[in-house]
């Protein structure tokens, strides 16, 4: 009777034993093996990569330009001479005086879109002894947005009065602008009292001083404007004019 009651017992714990094993997966008493298993991160269908562009800065179209007001020497020993870009003025119009008729007329008589006036201011000073030959006016040249621009040949230069005397035209706008030396007032380069001499004479009275009219585009600025000038075929001077 006693071993019938144990036999069952017995019985049950060898399920349980049995249920245990089951449970491990491992049936021959050695520590289970770790199954490989290959583990695919997910990869983005696409990617955006955000950069900041860097501006490439446009080089200096003359790193060695003159800055305004300063001077540049050409020729030397008796002939030895100074120039200076010393000015400038920016305006969509200016009115001159008609000698003769003694009238002003405004320039341009019609209206100019995308452009304007721009007056630059030189002088040129022979220090030396003997007479030198200076640029006129027509090979002075402004450079500005990879363009080059010439004296406006519309403008009316000096000519005979009706008295048969040259004098200078007048600007009312710079009507009282002084000359660089401050003792004359202002009037087209390459005149002197509304003549035009051949020859730059030796001594700061005899300075070739005046301005020389451009019609340039409306976009230009003076920090991108240069003023080129050849003296004697081996100089050349270039200011910036801001």
């Amino acid at each position: 009777m006693k071993l019938l009651s144990v036999l069952p017992a017995l019985g049950i714990i060898a399920l349980i034993v049995v249920a245990g094993c089951a449970g491990t997966g491992n049936f021959s008493g050695k520590p289970a093996t770790p199954s490989q298993t290959t583990v695919t991160a997910a990869t983005p269908a696409s990617t955006t990569i955000l950069t900041t562009a860097i501006p490439t800065a446009t080089p200096e179209p003359y790193p060695h330009a003159l800055a305004l007001k300063q001077n540049f020497s050409f020729g030397t020993g008796k002939v030895a001479s100074e120039a200076i870009v010393y000015r400038y003025w920016i305006n969509d119009t200016y009115q001159w005086l008609g000698d003769k008729e003694n009238h002003f007329y405004t320039s341009p008589d019609q209206p100019m879109p995308g452009y304007k006036y721009l007056f630059v201011f030189v002088q040129m000073t022979n220090n030396g002894d003997t007479r030198v030959w200076f640029p006129p006016s027509s090979n002075i040249v402004v450079h500005y947005n990879g363009m080059t621009y010439t004296q406006d040949p519309s403008h009316f230069l000096p000519d005979k009065g009706e008295r048969g005397k040259e004098t200078p035209v007048l600007i009312k706008e710079i009507q009282y602008f002084q000359k660089l030396n401050g003792d004359e007032y202002v009037e087209d380069f390459g005149f002197s009292h509304g003549t035009r001499p051949d020859f730059l004479y030796p001594g700061k009275s005899n300075s070739m001083d005046g301005y020389i009219i451009y019609v340039v585009p409306a976009s230009l600025t003076p920090e991108q404007t240069y003023v080129e000038i050849p003296f004697n075929g081996q100089d050349t001077g270039v200011w910036k004019l801001a």
